[in-house]
């Protein structure tokens, strides 16, 4: 039966048994192309039945009873049962649990939240009226009518984010460095000053994948000094953003960066990436080094001195822009930009459209950083539903409050409920008084974030250079470095297993027991992952030597990374000093981790160390592959599948890998089995066995990278 019916000047496609599309365009014009939120609309193969009557149409699926009596879309009109609830067109989602926000600009505190997919009333309509058609990479003209995608899951939260990534596309798999540690600061840096950083963290042991150079990369009003070269790059027209007309630039500042070739090269001979910071708004301007180029691509003299306005909506535009501008900046080695757009207050939509800059410049930005086989990799702000496409997402510029780190925590959970799985938080928050404990306990919270990233505004007192706040805070901040570090084999697995599956990295506790009460008490709780469960303390010590930080476990057996204690079902108080958190491991499941590596992106190791804590059985998958090409779209991956099993006095452990390989694999694997909490022994002359006192290490010889290895101990 074909999934497409017009009834009257409706258009409804049932796209599966809980998601069905529903149009209505007086004059019949209904869109086929994607939008910036739906780029698949096809029926996957569940059953319904279509019942037209004189005056009625019925649709019906297993989840979904739909009754349209004609004309445009009201209560009165379009309504139905969901999951054998009542429903109606203009329904309010009334138990939503909440979505995200474009930006935290600002925020010093707790905020309502937009409503997201994901609610108790079990359903949820995303609206998509309005928004103009994509075709060729371009958009067209703001649609008229409706468009609504009805979605019924009942309490199954999962299948919900499956359904939204069926017809709004796959969340993207990031590059791997984009999840590792980065630093960034407003401050006018030289190149020997950003090198001098780079030397820094590797002098005070901590790690570093990515580094951001902020505006000061290019000229701009306030920080050029009356020098030749400043007054021949001095910006005299613009909109004045912040009353600074150099907030747009694309020419190095070579007054501070003199050579940004050999800065590029000497940071990618170091392992680390570099993004720069870019405001478009301003468009490119007569006194930029790229103006001849990019007239020249518009077809038009550059002698005239004309400066064409920024135009997110001409294709013409926008290529010229990318390759007069981007192209020739990622030639030099920028591996990737931060999209700073603040914009909307001068330039709320794209040109002939409803559609706000945000999500598009996301679209267009992605799809320049996907040159040259790379996997696209963006960095801004939320543009909204179907945005998940473009990952890595900014926050924007926090204050530096204990409530502000609260409520960051909270938002970060619930923002898996719109499909957004890469939050990177300003570390410590971007602007206020220096707060050593605050930055301490944001550093804990972001080591299990999507990425670690420091960065702040233009003040001396809060460099986030983590060795500057103290020499105990230094400490208990390296050691959160270096457990991300460690972590990374289990967080790159988390981001294939986001793309490929559609759940996310950061999960509230009601997408695992949607039908306990207790799981929507504890906003501050969340899985990270399937094996690690944790709550980031977000209250000040205030002279206790402690804070009583409360965990709620609904099942399994849990274990303190930081203490071994064993935690089971229930509600329990965590004693957390300032050096510890609440950062349980599930039991009776092999961890994926690595040594401590200062550049813990930088490859897969040859070394793989599986941690694996007192249960009964549990297996994880671990994900690898050459963290940066699209090659993994075309099967160039590695996968493991461990397992962990204890049966009677015997603990087997195995590692089975499956895979074509990739470029720059390991061709020999070494396995470190790590039984915390056991005492075991084994009889096999080419396994090394030393017990210690809170585990049992074995150790097999290297072999080769894709031979299953199994391990059975005995803890007699």
């Amino acid at each position: 039966m074909q999934h497409i019916t017009i009834f009257d000047r409706a258009r409804f496609t049932v796209i599966g048994s809980g998601l069905i599309r529903c149009e209505y365009e007086p004059r019949g014009e209904f869109c086929d192309a994607d939008t910036p939120f739906a780029v698949n609309r096809t029926h996957d193969g569940c059953r319904f039945t279509v019942t037209r009557g004189e005056s009625c149409l019925t649709i019906e699926t297993d989840a979904i009873r739909l009754e349209y009596r004609g004309g445009d879309f009201s209560k009165e009109t379009l309504y139905g049962e969901l999951l054998g609830k009542p429903w109606y067109f203009g329904k309010p989602s009334e138990r939503n649990l909440g979505g995200t926000l474009p930006t935290l600009d600002g925020v010093d505190g707790e905020r309502a939240l937009p409503d997201g997919l994901i609610s108790r009333d079990g359903w949820f309509v995303i609206d998509d009226s309005g928004t103009p058609p994509i075709t060729n990479d371009e958009l067209g003209k703001t649609r008229r009518g409706r468009d609504i995608y009805l979605f019924a899951y009942g309490s199954d939260y999962k299948r919900a984010l499956r359904m939204l990534f069926y017809v709004a596309g796959k969340p993207a798999m990031p590059r791997r460095y984009a999840l590792g540690a980065w630093y960034s600061r407003w401050w006018a840096y030289t190149d020997e000053a950003l090198l001098d950083i780079v030397r820094e963290y590797e002098e005070h042991d901590f790690p570093l994948d990515v580094l951001v150079i902020d505006m000061d990369w290019h000229h701009h009003d306030w920080t050029d000094r009356d020098t030749p070269s400043c007054r021949a790059h001095r910006a005299t027209t613009g909109y004045g953003h912040a009353g600074n007309l150099g907030w747009t630039g694309y020419s190095w500042n070579r007054r501070l960066i003199r050579d940004p070739e050999a800065l590029l090269r000497a940071l990618h001979e170091k392992g680390v990436a570099v993004t720069l910071n870019d405001h478009p708004h301003d468009g490119v301007r007569v006194h930029e080094d790229a103006y001849p180029e990019f007239m020249r691509r518009l077809g038009l003299p550059a002698d005239i001195g004309y400066e064409a306005e920024f135009d997110a909506s001409s294709k013409k535009y926008m290529s010229a822009f990318f390759a007069s501008i981007h192209t020739p900046l990622e030639k030099q080695g920028v591996d990737f930009w931060w999209l700073d757009w603040q914009q909307d207050h001068l330039k709320p939509f794209v040109k002939g459209t409803t559609l706000r800059h945000l999500p598009w410049l996301n679209h267009c930005y992605y799809r320049q950083s996907e040159r040259d086989g790379k996997r696209g990799l963006s960095f801004s702000r939320w543009g909204g539903f179907g945005d998940h496409r473009h990952p890595i997402y900014f926050s924007g510029d926090t204050k530096a409050t204990w409530p502000c780190l609260a409520f960051e925590v909270m938002f970060t959970a619930t923002s898996a409920n719109v499909g957004l799985f890469y939050w990177g938080h300003d570390t410590g928050g971007f602007f206020g008084e220096p707060n050593a404990e605050l930055y301490v306990r944001w550093t804990q919270f972001s080591a299990l974030s999507a990425c670690l990233r420091a960065h702040s505004e233009r003040h001396a007192a809060l460099d986030r250079r983590p060795w500057l706040w103290g020499d105990k805070e230094t400490a208990i901040m390296r050691e959160s470095y270096h457990l991300r570090s460690r972590l990374m084999p289990y967080i790159y697995s988390l981001a294939y297993r986001a793309y490929e599956e559609g759940l996310p990295m950061i999960m509230p506790l009601y997408y695992e027991h949607p039908d306990t009460e207790e799981a929507y008490g504890h906003d501050g709780e969340y899985f990270f992952g399937e094996l690690i469960l944790t709550v980031p303390v977000t209250e000040p010590l205030a002279g206790r030597t402690a804070v009583d930080t409360e965990i709620w476990i609904a099942d399994g057996e849990w274990y303190d990374w930081f203490t071994g204690k064993r935690y089971g079902a229930g509600t329990h108080t965590v004693p957390c000093p300032l050096d510890r958190f609440p950062l349980l491991i599930r039991g009776g499941t092999p961890l994926p981790m690595q040594a401590y590596t200062p550049r813990m992106t930088a490859r897969t190791p040859e070394t793989l160390i599986l941690r694996c804590y007192p249960g009964e059985h549990g297996s994880f998958t671990l994900y690898e592959d050459d963290g940066v090409t699209r090659a993994f779209e075309r099967g160039a991956y590695m996968k493991t599948h461990l397992s962990y099993r204890k049966e009677g006095e015997h603990i087997t452990v195995s590692m089975l890998p499956e895979g074509q390989g990739y470029e720059g694999m390991p061709s020999v694997r070494r396995y470190r089995v790590e039984l915390m909490h056991t005492a075991a022994h084994t009889d096999d002359p080419t396994l090394t066995v030393t017990v210690l006192d809170d585990m049992t290490v074995i150790e097999t010889p290297p072999v080769s990278a894709n031979t299953p290895v199994c391990i059975t101990v005995s803890t007699r």
